[in-house]
């Protein structure tokens, strides 16, 4: 009896000695990733939020103002122009974004000749950095850029198209940036999607006599409906936020015409200006719009799943 109580003894030992000692062990491991977060993502935004009710300017002081910033925010008409530029991008943009990676990703996923070097291309803008593609599209839709150089080189054009001086070519010049930028990684999420599809399904139709496309509408894609769903939710968001491209290839302009929410929040708490108190109720207004674009959408993907 005394030999094996010893052991059981020794076991509980052992038990309370981890007990007492594995409670750091979780911290060691999120410990750093919890730091980033409240560092670079809880401390803003929780300074953000006390800065919108204040008169604080980029470089300090302020006082308590209350709703002062969001009263004149609801009467600023520049504010809200730009907020019906940013949902005319969205309504561009999201749409394109989310069929034509969807047909990419089909068409990348089809075991064709071909399809890896069609992978390599299609998925090479998600290695270089935005700013980067907002230059070279800079130059490529100047005046005297590329694409005019070959459009009047062929006589399509007898002068140079106005991509970024026409405020309608303009808004729709950066609309397909945008595109061809963020339709690699939506490519690439819905490819992992089809990924997990059933393959006796698709079998299944072909033995039914349907075709590559009947099977494609009728079987591929309805098994990835939330995944479509997940990219019109990413996209949406996205083209809200929207700010390098307009930023860096027009300058918000010609004019205002392609100024955007965050372009104008900018301008308004960075530069030229420096109300940070006015910027941070734009962007506590932004955040509004994010989360409700987003459940609205979430509302819609369940109504459509059941």
């Amino acid at each position: 009896m005394t030999t094996v109580a010893i052991p059981v003894q020794t076991a509980r030992r052992k038990a309370r000695t981890l007990r007492r000692h594995r409670w750091w062990v979780p911290l060691f491991f999120i410990g750093p990733a919890l730091v980033l977060q409240v560092t670079f993502l809880f401390v803003p935004l929780a300074n953000t939020f006390i800065l919108a009710f204040t008169n604080a300017s980029t470089i300090g002081g302020g006082t308590f103002t209350g709703l002062a910033n969001f009263k004149e925010l609801a009467a600023d008409g520049a504010f809200w122009h730009a907020v019906g530029r940013t949902f005319l991008y969205m309504l561009i943009a999201v749409p394109i974004l989310t069929v034509l990676s969807t047909a990419l990703a089909v068409l990348v996923n089809t075991r064709l000749r071909g399809s890896g070097v069609v992978r390599s291309l299609l998925f090479s803008p998600m290695v270089l950095p935005l700013a980067v593609i907002a230059v070279v599209f800079q130059y490529l839709l100047n005046s005297d850029g590329l694409v005019n150089q070959i459009l009047q080189g062929l006589h399509i054009v007898s002068g140079p198209v106005p991509f970024l001086n026409d405020p309608t070519l303009a808004l729709l010049s950066l609309t397909m940036v945008t595109v061809w930028k963020g339709c690699a990684l939506y490519t690439l999420i819905t490819v992992a999607a089809l990924q997990n599809v059933s393959p006796e399904l698709d079998e299944a139709g072909q033995l039914d006599g349907a075709g590559w496309l009947r099977r494609t509408l009728s079987v591929t894609l309805p098994q990835i409906r939330g995944t479509t769903i997940m990219i019109t939710i990413l996209a949406s968001i996205a083209t809200l936020r929207v700010f390098t491209e307009p930023f860096v290839i027009t300058g918000g302009g010609p004019g205002d015409a392609t100024e955007t929410i965050v372009v104008y929040l900018f301008q308004k708490g960075i530069a030229p200006g420096t109300d940070a108190g006015y910027a941070s109720a734009i962007s506590l207004v932004l955040f509004a719009f994010v989360l409700s674009v987003s459940a609205v959408s979430w509302l819609l993907s369940r109504k459509a799943r059941s």
